[in-house]
């Protein structure tokens, strides 16, 4: 009878103990990386709003000094998204901020010992008697 010698082959393939090692690692990266994705996403919100609200003003400061906004001092609303403008001044106004996005930050407003956080869903505008402009969001 020949004798059948056989030889252990060395597996390859990962173990156990190293599989729970490399979820370990890349839980802690996880657990490091998504507060800070989230809070460049909310920066960014932020940033664009800001832009925006610029926007706004250059274009109602622009509609001031034509003459299409007429008047003294004026304090609006303006709620922007695909093309609706409600209350608006004139139609110029409508026209002019067809291209606005709506605002896409957060609010925070504090009464007394109460913080509440929002969506900001629409510009508020005011204009003074001398024609400045100043645009927030609500």
């Amino acid at each position: 009878m020949s004798e059948i010698i056989m030889k252990k082959k060395k597996a390859k393939a990962f173990t156990l103990i190293e599989l729970i090692i490399v979820l370990a690692i890349m839980a802690i990266i996880a657990a490091i990386a998504i507060p800070n994705f989230i809070a460049v996403r909310d920066n960014s919100k932020t940033k664009a709003d800001v832009q925006s609200c610029a926007v706004i003003q250059r274009t109602v400061l622009m509609l001031v000094s034509d003459g299409s906004i007429t008047g003294g001092a004026k304090t609006f609303d303006v709620t922007v998204g695909a093309s609706v403008v409600t209350n608006p001044v004139d139609t110029t106004l409508q026209t002019a901020l067809k291209d606005i996005k709506a605002p896409q930050g957060e609010i925070t407003t504090t009464v007394g010992s109460v913080t509440t956080t929002a969506v900001a869903t629409k510009y508020h505008i005011s204009i003074n008697d001398a024609g400045d402009v100043t645009v927030v969001t609500q």
